[in-house]
């Protein structure tokens, strides 16, 4: 696993942090003292299209909180580590900063990966905001007190896409999923979501993060006589789907895809086989096409010019950029009436309420997401652009 990534704080835009080097104690209320809080996310590996939006989205919310004043005059310092889309090494990595005596933890990009940080934080009594789509994250929130999320929940999410894939007239799915706890319980809410209302997967088949070819399952989707096909998965193997499903000639098939799919780059890699396809996203790809009424839409313009300013290599901006620029506005929030006691932040984070770049948020002890069920969008894929549906 590589050492400690970044360390952001006021006036340190990256330093590279030897790996037996320890970061100061736990902040206390002397003036001018810097908050700590450590953050886990994947920058390179399989799921770094999610993990470098994410970082560079921390350092561009510490600069901006620090810039204006801090929380009631304290700085954020806030380490970042890469786990290499590794479940083991997020583990290591939350043990390491449990260690440093941070005010919270932050990820990591994937599920599996924040499932493995949970119980780390739990035991340590360090206030944990996850990265991750699987409500199983946090819930059942009695023995997930000391963790919240920032996505919305796939199950949120299964229900805003049914409501438009029923009015679509389709019902019956063929669904590609990532093979990993994210596809596999994004599936599965989906079917369980979906009893109620007539839905019915007649063929699931996994998918490989790292796959290069996806005909296989796509041949024996089309054998089972869907009327659609639904993926559950993240670039790379998402961009492979697209590939075999025009290969196939599968266009008489609504294809439809999870909010894990929502990356401009996505769009580009995929070209003319994507056109047409539904996916899934927060406003952040849409934030130009929102109504003036929209609470969001200000803030939304403000973060993807101002990502894309601040890291033209690697933008566009995305909604993962979205969800931990949107958990550091938290943090501030609840630092503010908390100050630097973890016991005290965390019950400060079960009464956030806020605005953000994904939604508008209202926690509470019973909901440790507290996202708006109207979050996320159905955008429609025109010529390599996401567009809105009204």
């Amino acid at each position: 696993m590589r050492g400690f990534g970044r360390l952001i704080s006021l006036g340190i835009a990256a330093l590279f942090v030897a790996g037996g080097l320890s970061l100061r104690p736990q902040a206390g209320d002397a003036a001018n003292e810097p908050y700590v809080i450590g953050a886990v996310v994947c920058e390179s590996g399989p799921a770094a299209t999610l993990g470098r939006p994410e970082a560079d989205s921390i350092q561009l919310a510490v600069d901006e909180i620090n810039k204006s004043g801090g929380v009631n005059g304290h700085p954020l310092q806030v380490t970042v580590i890469d786990d290499e889309t590794s479940p083991a090494n997020a583990v290591n990595a939350t043990r390491r900063l449990v260690d440093q005596h941070v005010l919270a933890i932050l990820g990591t990009s994937i599920t599996q990966g924040s499932l493995a940080m949970v119980p780390i934080a739990q035991q340590a009594h360090i206030p944990m905001i996850a990265y991750a789509s699987s409500a199983t994250v946090i819930e059942p929130v009695e023995s997930h007190q000391w963790i919240f999320k920032i996505p919305p929940t796939d199950t949120s999410v299964a229900q805003m896409m049914q409501k438009f894939m029923k009015a679509q007239g389709t019902t019956r799915f063929g669904a590609v999923y990532r093979n990993d706890d994210y596809g596999k319980t994004g599936i599965a809410h989906f079917s369980e979501a979906g009893k109620g209302e007539g839905f019915e997967v007649v063929a699931s088949e996994a998918i490989d993060a790292t796959a290069t070819d996806a005909t296989t399952q796509l041949t024996k989707l089309r054998a089972a006589n869907p009327q659609g096909i639904l993926v559950w998965s993240t670039l790379p193997s998402v961009y492979v789907v697209a590939k075999g499903y025009r290969q196939l000639s599968l266009g008489n098939l609504p294809l439809y895809f999870s909010d894990g799919a929502a990356d401009q780059r996505f769009l580009d890699q995929a070209g003319q086989a994507l056109n047409g396809a539904y996916i899934a996203t927060s406003r952040v790809s849409i934030g130009s096409q929102l109504p003036n009424s929209d609470p969001s839409k200000k803030l939304i313009v403000h973060y993807v010019e101002a990502f894309n300013n601040a890291f033209p290599k690697d933008k566009p901006a995305n909604m993962f950029g979205g969800f931990a620029y949107d958990s550091l506005y938290w943090l501030k929030q609840a630092l503010a009436k908390s100050g630097p006691d973890p016991a005290k932040l965390r019950e400060a984070l079960e009464h956030v309420t806020y605005v953000g770049v994904s939604g508008t948020f209202k926690t509470s002890p019973q909901d440790h997401n507290g996202l708006a069920p109207n979050a996320d969008v159905i955008a429609k894929v025109v010529d390599g652009k996401f567009v809105l549906i009204r």
